[in-house]
């Protein structure tokens, strides 16, 4: 397989790197990158054409930044992490709609398809996935199950499309249905999108429920959770690539494995001193027409609602400039995203940063609007970071010894802190042991207890897990702008006990203290069982051997 490839269908030519090879008719020969869907390639890119046929810039910076894009889908196509799955489906339809649709059942059957027809008050659920689904159907006052592989449906109800296998067919002409089908069977093909950390995940092996916005945001049920093991169900065959769960995931437990943290913090290197146009799949790009200014470059990503803070605060601080997103639908873990960052922004810079758009009038309004940011490129890249990490890293050199105020607080993408009452607290480290961002850890130096409040996820956990009562609080008021927010600071801290038999350090003060001053009153009549209380293990355990002895419990 050769690398890049470049069809010239135009009468317009410019220079091309020798790296890319120009054809004018199309060949069989296979490549791993090119600019038309004409070609045997693994990727069609439909940015370049679009890119060459709108930039204003000159024939020479053209061809510099046409390979910029052959090489950023090649990076970003060997650093992906998406695999490649099939499944044997096969041809018992169920078509479920009101209107009378012979025409389209007879073409299906002609080409060796078994069609049921039923009514929309004939189907009470659906459920399973494509190639295995399962419709709980209510007739003659009779309920019943019926299985077959695919479900055709015109005007369905909300429940109807969540398994994979599942088609609104409304505004499909017979030909088009029959097409639909032929594309999904005998094999389906899919690919497992989602890779997941089950170590810093915030729903997985809690106690207590704290975190499952994955389960929440997705739109079928490719993720679903089981509350009695506090475990998640992935269902890769049902996943739609919107990517919304690795937007939501508070600790970057959830990766898009069409662009992991990696392949995204490469792709960017060749974006510096771009502002980026960052495309969802969904838009048609081939035919639209827009005034791309000098400087702009577009970003292909197969979705954009995989992008989450994090992503967004890389792709303003490499480039240096403002970001455009443009796709059909933006959803609720990137709206909030974007709002945090612009925030940001306009408490630093007093510029908005993030340009969402969905249609051609909005597009070219945000392309006209972005621009560069003086003194806002960073030229370090921390992908190999967690996620409130990577943000952090990058807010604290934008911020350096300034105080910004404060940002909001959303639903969705939460930011606060952490407070421990000194008095109550007696350092048993049960927060610590909560925590699975690192946002509180045991600091043995001083015997303390230290918060990092840019790294809380505010799941509430520590909270729970705190043995005393009232003693830790998780307050959700937003992020403060300002360089302490980002480093360790003390919430607790005590000295440490010595062995009164021993002078060994143990324990601290104050938990010694507790647990003597709730059995004191219980031992105060044996001297030696009291002294125990403010003993160490070994010595402890000394002392109940010798008081065992001298009252003859053991035999010489």
């Amino acid at each position: 397989m050769r690398e890049f490839a470049f069809l010239n269908e135009n009468s317009d030519e410019i220079p091309l790197d020798d790296s890319i090879e120009s054809l004018n008719l199309a060949t069989n020969d296979r490549y791993l990158v090119s600019n038309s869907p004409k070609l045997n390639a693994e990727i069609y890119a439909k940015e370049i054409n679009f890119y060459l046929k709108n930039s204003t810039e000159n024939a020479l910076v053209k061809s510099k930044n046409t390979l910029k894009l052959y090489e950023a889908r090649a990076s970003g196509f060997d650093l992906s992490m998406d695999v490649d799955l099939a499944k044997e489906i096969g041809k018992n339809i169920l078509f479920v709609s009101d209107n009378d649709e012979s025409e389209a059942v007879s073409l299906l059957a002609q080409n060796g398809f078994k069609v049921i027809k039923l009514s929309h008050n004939e189907v009470k659920f659906i459920y399973g996935e494509i190639g295995e689904l399962l419709a709980v159907v209510l007739r003659d006052n009779d309920e019943f199950e019926i299985d077959f592989s695919i479900l055709l449906v015109k005007n369905a109800k909300d429940y109807m499309l969540r398994q994979s296998g599942c088609f609104e067919v409304a505004n499909l002409a017979s030909d088009e249905i029959l097409s639909l089908v032929n594309s999904v069977s005998p094999v389906y093909n899919y690919k497992r999108v989602i890779d997941y950390d089950a170590n810093i995940c915030q729903y997985k092996g809690r106690r207590t429920l704290h975190c499952a916005k994955c389960v929440d945001v997705c739109p079928t049920v490719a993720i679903m959770k089981n509350d009695e093991t506090k475990e998640l169900v992935f269902s890769h065959i049902d996943c739609v690539s919107c990517g919304a769960c690795v937007s939501v995931c508070p600790s970057g437990s959830l990766d898009f494995n069409f662009m992991p943290r990696r392949a995204f913090g490469e792709v960017l290197e060749l974006y510096k001193d771009s502002i980026i146009l960052v495309v969802d799949d969904s838009v048609e790009l081939e035919s639209l027409d827009v005034n791309l200014k000098p400087n702009v470059l577009p970003l292909f990503v197969k979705s954009l609602n995989f992008l989450s803070y994090e992503h967004l605060m890389e792709l303003v601080c490499t480039s240096g400039a403002s970001v455009v997103l443009y796709g059909k639908e933006f959803m609720p873990p990137l709206n909030e995203a974007l709002n945090l960052v612009n925030e940001i922004y306009e408490k630093i810079y007093q510029t908005k940063v993030v340009y969402k758009a969905n249609d051609l009038s909005s597009l070219n309004e945000a392309l006209n609007l972005a621009g560069f940011i003086e003194n806002s490129k960073q030229e370090i890249n921390f992908y190999n970071l967690k996620k409130r990490e990577i943000f952090a890293k990058y807010l604290l050199n934008m911020i350096k010894d300034e105080d910004y105020g404060k940002t909001g607080c959303g639903e969705l993408v939460r930011y606060g802190k952490v407070e421990i009452n000194t008095q109550s607290c007696t350092l048993c480290l049960s927060c610590v042991g909560a925590c699975n961002v690192g946002a509180l850890y045991a600091d043995k130096s001083d015997n303390s207890i230290k918060f990092n409040a840019s790294l809380c996820t505010t799941c509430g956990y520590c909270e729970t897990s705190c043995a005393e009562s009232k003693t830790i609080k998780v307050i959700r008021d937003g992020m403060e702008l300002k360089k302490s927010y980002f480093e360790y600071q003390t919430l607790a801290q005590d000295e440490l006990f010595k062995c009164v038999e021993c002078g060994k350090e143990f324990a601290t003060v104050k938990s010694v203290k507790k647990i003597a001053t709730l059995l004191e009153a219980s031992f105060a009549s044996d001297p030696d069982k009291l002294k125990t209380l403010y003993c160490c293990g070994e010595c402890k355990a000394k002392l109940m051997l010798k008081k065992q002895i001298e009252n003859g419990d053991f035999d010489e």
